[in-house]
């Protein structure tokens, strides 16, 4: 499967203290009731995601014109991508065997055995590829 390309944000994940855990699309997150939460998942579905041949796939966000000024008033520079996008973070993404697979970079140990960062990326019901609790569409 090619999963190299430029992908954006359709369904978030947000929790809910009934249900736990569920995937909200980007259209019912605009109708819900503001919080705190809510706000913060509406920022991030401005998120896109760069999969490169390379062996990469970048988080990235489009920083807001207050960021940009607050950082040239403070003498920083915000490295921006081609796109005029910030990367928020970065993987290692690989094929083996037919399936895909990505390195979050987390170094633990269970009962003394190390894990595996390499994750299986998923594809939900609706075909859109999952990771870090967001659904992503290619574009």
């Amino acid at each position: 499967m090619n999963i190299v390309g430029k992908y954006k944000v359709k369904k978030l994940g947000l929790f809910d203290i009934e249900s736990g855990w569920k995937m909200v699309s980007v259209d019912e997150l605009m109708g819900m009731e503001e919080s705190e939460e809510v706000i913060q998942a509406k920022e991030m579905s401005e998120t896109t995601m760069v999969v490169s041949e390379d062996g990469t796939i970048s988080i990235r966000i489009v920083p807001s014109p207050e960021t940009i000024a607050e950082a040239k008033a403070e003498g920083e520079e915000i490295p921006l991508n081609e796109d005029g996008t910030v990367s928020l973070q970065d993987f290692e993404w690989k094929e083996e065997n037919g399936e895909l697979f990505y390195n979050t970079g987390d170094e633990c140990e269970i009962d003394g055995e190390a894990v595996d960062p390499w994750i299986k990326i998923e594809f939900d019901e609706d075909g859109l590829l999952v990771l870090t609790m967001m659904a992503f569409e290619k574009i």
